[in-house]
């Protein structure tokens, strides 16, 4: 472990220019104690004036560090900005400068933080930058937020954002949002402001501030409010643009202990229109709906998702929304029977197959069997019937999970609708699968679906019986040349699914590959603790995955193919 720098090292460093490559290293120190007395020792350093930290941001020379120690460098000298003594103006270009060459990363917003805490040791500090920010200082406007939660200066938030209409208005609202009121008379004032400046008829991108700040002082509040709040989040989210829509999506989850069910319904409402081209919103909706399925809005969330994906004016699938869908399908089985069977019912392509993808991402290729609830299949004989068909239609490559549909609706259903159910068991899924097969004789003797089922295990094997009694054909067996052609098809299919699954190999991204030529054995070099190779050896093992095809899929693919994509497209007459 190295030893702390002393004073002199510091300075050959800072004259040397490689500081700021120290700093992204941390000096090689690992003792938090040796790192914070560098941290003094810097501050103190370039408060005596014997070297200028911040010349290493307006030098570009921290800026210049690659994307990783750039970042590691900014951690260890947002820890020392707060120790120096400089001008607010300065101070501000050099933050707003390492903000900039941040980018889009979540820790481009750590100078900020460090401004803030800077503002908050010396509080002349912020009124400096706030008297500035009222002159119209471009820069103190924008770091206005942050001098004004340094101070937690509720009363002059409030001035300032009913008195302007400029970015001096949007600063004062975030900081209304970010500080916390002392009392519940000041946090009354909060809400009337908020209110006040709603009332205004203001634009899109100001509605889209005042809702995030409205929602951040709920979820910390628990005070008596003069204004009702949700009145105020309906007027804010009305005819809502993108901007708002995009807070609408974000305070699902960043906000979520503020949410009551009259809010969710009119956040929901709103997001309803939402534009699918705005990726950003799309994710921190499957942010937001994720959160809602656990903390008690999962009905809301489900509808309102449903509601999304019929709707024909967008191109938003299940597929976009991958953290509400893990949610769904790994939660309680109850939920997830209860929306199999309301989206199989509804039809909706999106909705179902989106399903299918879901339940299909499993380790299991057969699938996994579902157990749905009574009382979600307690709808009528031809529902019954067409949930059934709707199952078949989009799980069927996975037929566990198809089969598992049938019996449980063999198990509520009447007589009639079971022999139409035996009839789909028996013609689309044993017949295409050994493995359901396997999968119906596990079922228990007292299961109320038994009777029918070992009557459908039944006619398939007489059906597989009068198969075999067919004799070979020779006259309808494929040529040499057409096995070559099929055997040439597949052999390149199967080579794109493996280049497929390559370039999505996360393994590959880390390792180095290798190709043996010949042999069953690999041999590598490792350096040991004492610098010297020795051989390391691995012997190869074979692996394989193996899948069952429908039997269909060869003797009549374009009639199975036709056959799925009626029961799929396929709707109940209101």
């Amino acid at each position: 472990m190295s030893a702390a720098p002393t004073s002199e090292e510091l300075l050959a460093l800072f004259e040397r220019g490689t500081l700021a490559s120290a700093m992204a290293s941390r000096f090689n120190l690992r003792n938090e104690d040796e790192i914070e007395a560098v941290n003094v020792r810097c501050a103190e350093l370039h408060n005596e004036g014997h070297l200028d930290l911040l010349l290493l941001i307006e030098k570009g020379a921290l800026q210049a560090l690659d994307e990783h120690r750039f970042f590691a460098a900014v951690h260890y000298i947002c820890r020392i900005l707060p120790k120096l003594e400089e001008p607010p103006a300065r101070m501000m270009t050099c933050v707003e400068a390492l903000v900039a060459r941040g980018g889009q990363d979540l820790a481009a917003n750590v100078p900020n933080a460090a401004f803030r805490t800077w503002c908050a040791k010396v509080p002349s500090r912020a009124q400096e930058v706030i008297a500035a920010a009222r002159a119209g200082d471009g820069l103190a406007m924008r770091h206005l937020t942050f001098a004004l939660e340094a101070i937690n200066d509720t009363t002059q938030a409030r001035e300032i954002a009913l008195s302007y209409d400029d970015a001096r208005c949007l600063s004062a609202i975030t900081a209304l949002g970010r500080i916390p009121d002392v009392d519940p008379a000041s946090c009354a004032k909060t809400f009337c402001a908020l209110s006040d400046l709603t009332d205004r008829g203001q634009d899109d991108n100001t509605k889209a501030h005042l809702l995030l700040a409205l929602m951040a002082i709920l979820a910390r509040s628990n005070v008596e409010r003069t204004v009702d709040p949700v009145g105020l989040v309906k007027r804010l989210v009305h005819n809502a643009g993108d901007f708002t829509l995009h807070q609408c999506a974000h305070v699902l989850w960043a906000c979520h202990k503020a949410l009551q069910e009259d809010i969710v319904v009119s956040i929901l409402d709103a997001l309803i229109r939402l534009n699918p081209a705005n990726r950003g919103t799309v994710n921190e909706l499957d942010h937001g709906l994720q959160s809602l399925m656990g903390v008690g809005y999962s009905n809301a969330a489900i509808s309102y998702v449903g509601q999304l994906l019929s709707r024909r004016d967008n191109c938003l699938e299940l597929s976009d929304f991958s953290g509400f869908t893990q949610t769904l399908v790994t939660g309680p089985t109850g939920r997830l029977s209860h929306v199999i069977v309301r989206w199989l019912q509804s039809g909706e392509p999106r909705l179902c197959g989106g399903l299918a993808n879901a339940l299909t991402s499993s380790r299991d290729l057969k699938g996994v069997p579902l157990e749905l609830r009574s009382q979600d299949l307690a709808i009528s004989p031809i529902a019954q019937l067409f949930l059934c068909r709707k199952a078949i239609g989009w799980f069927f490559f996975k037929p566990i999970t198809a089969a598992s549909v049938l019996v449980s609706v063999l198990r509520v259903c009447n007589d009639a609708t079971a022999s139409e159910i035996q009839i789909l068991l028996v013609q689309t899924l044993l017949q295409n699968y050994v493995g359901v097969k396997e999968y119906l004789e596990t079922l228990d003797l007292d299961d109320a679906a038994k009777h029918r089922v070992d009557q459908a295990l039944d006619q398939n094997e007489a059906y597989l019986r009068a198969l075999r009694t067919i004799p070979v054909i020779k006259e309808m067996q494929p040529t040499e040349h057409n096995r070559r052609i099929e055997r040439v098809r597949m052999s390149d299919l199967m080579r794109d699914a493996h280049k497929r699954a390559e370039s999505q190999s996360v393994l590959l991204s880390l390792v180095k590959r290798s190709v043996l030529l010949y042999g069953r054995r690999s041999i590598s070099f490792i350096k040991d603790g004492s610098n010297e190779s020795r051989p390391m050896e691995m012997d190869l093992r074979p692996y394989g995955v193996s899948f069952e095809m429908p039997r269909m899929e060869i003797a009549d693919p374009v009639g199975l193919d036709h056959r799925l994509r009626v029961f799929r497209a396929e709707r109940m007459l209101a």
